[in-house]
This record gives structure tokens, C-alpha cells and sequence, in this order.
């Protein structure tokens, strides 16, 4: 009889053990983390098995960017965040950061930055204004300006011929300081400024694969710095409909295209940029009817000396004197577009991009025609 009794204790002690480790478990895959109190806006272990793709590890740390989740549910940009009673200027935590911002989100659901965890379940962001027009609307509207199908978005007009220059690096606010300062005075002759949003990471390959292809990058993929478009660009569409589109870059162009035109610095002065401007000439007066040209230093000095630079606003100057010199070669009735695919913020060491913050994600877009 005893014996039974003890078996039996045994066995309930064993189920009390079973359900206490149950319960742990439970707890630690039922994690939330709530966005500004919008239960429609909840980080879980679902949704973070969803975006494993685009987990790093940083400062020895392993999880999910928070600005990952912060894009997926349209939180952005982003100014500040708070948690755990502290709030953190998003500015600051970009000045500081070498690439991305390492505030993580750990696969149980505590926050990673700076060499500390928090375990919490409420966090609260603030933004500044979205605008309605982003990067993904330049392929629809240039597919509708040639006939090619897209849409009336942005061009109303139609033409058999679109040239687009693609100024790296020049976000929104960058292009309204050089206008001040009489850096851009081609550019804005064209038209005002759309203020526009790049998609995210606001890094070049991704947003010109969207720009190219009209489709937003995929998260759960999470390849953003692969060269590849995920479906056609408007190239091939043009291509498929008899017409002839080309893309004109430097040495190396941020997305893998067969239709690209690459140049090299032949005459040594330090950037490609010249030579992209001659070669686009060529292109066009070879009868293509979309022109991309891509001018890349504007980006680079960026990057070595910061956004505010004389170097860097010496490459937007003469970004902004090569598109004069393509304007006054292109046909009457050719449409024309400026786009940016990314802003750019001060580093530490120099300029970066690549975050949710405004400076990176607002870009300027130009509609003019010839």
C-alpha cells in the first residue's frame, strides 16, 4: 500500500514538474512585443520565425533588426524610440552606429543595443511625415509614359523617350541644402521636387531593384543586398515590346542588369561620372528609349567625408553640370526624371545610410520634360 502511495506521488510530482516546464516553454514562445499600444502592430515568435532571414549578429548579439519589424507593420521614419523608461533619439543612435543601427530584437523577445538586454512588452516610436509617392512608383509611371502599360502616376503625358538620372545618395534634405546654395541649379530647372520615400533598407541594391521592377523588397527573403531584381524591371518590359532600354553606370551598378552600359575612368581624374555622362549622350542619340544614368561619387565622397562635406557637395555640383550638358543634348518632348535612391545621414567617421531615419528614407524625385 505504501508503496502505491509513493508511485503515486511519484507520478503527480512528475506531472507537477511537466506542466511547470510547460508553462515555461509557453512563456518563452509566447512572447510579445506591442507597438505603441496598436495590437495590430505585435512582434511574436510567429513573426519573428517569419523574418529569421534577416537576423544578424552584432556585438556578439544574434537577432532581428528592430527597424525590420518597425518597416514591416509601416512604422516610419523614424525619429525615436522608447522602452524600459529610456528613449533614444534615433539620430543619435544612427551618429553613433558604424553600419546598421544594432538595436536588436533576440529571438526570445528582449531588446539587444548597446551591450545591454531589456525583457518588455510595450514600445513606443515616434515619426515624422510619410509621403503618399515612393520609390516604388517610378516603374509604373515610366512603363505608362511609353506606352508600355504601368500607370498615370507620376507622368501624365505619354513620349518616346525617358531619360532618368539616378543621383545616389541625394535625399531629400541633402537636395534642398545644395539648392540653397546654388549646387543644383540644372536639376531644378526641370521642376520642383517630389518629396518622396526609398523603400527599406534604404541601401542602393534594394532600391534600385524596387525602382527597376516597381516591387517592394521581399523580408522574408531577406537577400537586400543581393544584386538580383526578384521578377522583370521595365528594361526587359521595354525590351519585350520592341523598344530599346538601357542602363549607364561606372564600373559597378547596384543591380544586375543585361542591359547595362559599364564605364571606366579613362581619364583618371578620380570618378566615373564624366564618362557615364558621355556614354548616356551615346545611348540615346543611338535611338534607346529609356536612359538610366546612374552617377555614383555623389555617394562616395558622401560616405568618405560626410553629407556636408565640400567634397561631397563638389560631387553634386558636378552631377548636377553633367545632367546640363545630357539635357541640352536630348530631343524636344523627352521627358526627364531625377531620383534618388536613398538619403544619407553624418557618421562618426564620415556618412552612412541604410535606416528608417528621415534623412535616409526621404528622397527627392523631378518630373520635367524637354
Amino acid at each position: 500500500m505504501m508503496a502505491a502511495k509513493s508511485a503515486l506521488l511519484a507520478l503527480i510530482f512528475l506531472f507537477l514538474i511537466a506542466v511547470t516546464l510547460s508553462g515555461c516553454v509557453s512563456h518563452g514562445q509566447g512572447w510579445t512585443l506591442i507597438i505603441n499600444g496598436d495590437s495590430n502592430k505585435t512582434i511574436d515568435g510567429a513573426l519573428y520565425g517569419t523574418l529569421k532571414n534577416d537576423s544578424e549578429t552584432i556585438d556578439g548579439a544574434t537577432g532581428i533588426p528592430l527597424e525590420i519589424f518597425l518597416y514591416y507593420y509601416g512604422v516610419f521614419p523614424v525619429t525615436s524610440v522608447s522602452y524600459d523608461g529610456a528613449t533614444y533619439d534615433w539620430e543619435t543612435v544612427a551618429y553613433n552606429a558604424d553600419k546598421d543601427i544594432p538595436m536588436l530584437v533576440e529571438p526570445d523577445g528582449s531588446l539587444y543595443y548597446s551591450g545591454k538586454t531589456a525583457r518588455v512588452t510595450d514600445i513606443n516610436v515616434t515619426v515624422a511625415e510619410k509621403p503618399n509617392v515612393s520609390t516604388l512608383d517610378i516603374e509604373p509611371s515610366v512603363l505608362y509614359a511609353l506606352g508600355a502599360g504601368g500607370r498615370e502616376d507620376l507622368i501624365d503625358n505619354k513620349t518616346d523617350k525617358v531619360v532618368l538620372f539616378y543621383v545616389d545618395a541625394m535625399g531629400y534634405q541633402r537636395y534642398m541644402d545644395a539648392l540653397q546654395k546654388g549646387l543644383v541649379d540644372n536639376m531644378s530647372a526641370l521642376g520642383e521636387p517630389i518629396k518622396a520615400v526609398c523603400v527599406y533598407p534604404s541601401v542602393s541594391q534594394t532600391n534600385a531593384k524596387a525602382m527597376a521592377t516597381g516591387l517592394a523588397p521581399d523580408l522574408v527573403r531577406g537577400d537586400f543586398r543581393s544584386y538580383l531584381p526578384y521578377n522583370d524591371t521595365m528594361l526587359d518590359i521595354l525590351d519585350k515590346k520592341g523598344m530599346r532600354a538601357v542602363w549607364v553606370d561606372g564600373d559597378t551598378a547596384p543591380v544586375k542588369l543585361n542591359d547595362t552600359v559599364y564605364n571606366l575612368d579613362t581619364n583618371k581624374d578620380g570618378s566615373e561620372d564624366d564618362e557615364v555622362a558621355d556614354s548616356a549622350i551615346q545611348q540615346y542619340q543611338m535611338g534607346a528609349n529609356l536612359t538610366i544614368v546612374h552617377f555614383s561619387d555623389t555617394d562616395i565622397q558622401m560616405h568618405l567625408h560626410g553629407p556636408d562635406s565640400p567634397e561631397a557637395q563638389g560631387a553634386l555640383k558636378m552631377a548636377d553640370s553633367l545632367i546640363g550638358k545630357i539635357v541640352k543634348n536630348l530631343d524636344n518632348g523627352t521627358v526627364v526624371i531625377v531620383y534618388a535612391d536613398h538619403g544619407c545621414h553624418m557618421i562618426i567617421t564620415g556618412g552612412n545610410h541604410g535606416t528608417l531615419l528621415p534623412d535616409d528614407m526621404y528622397i527627392p524625385i523631378i518630373i520635367g520634360r524637354v
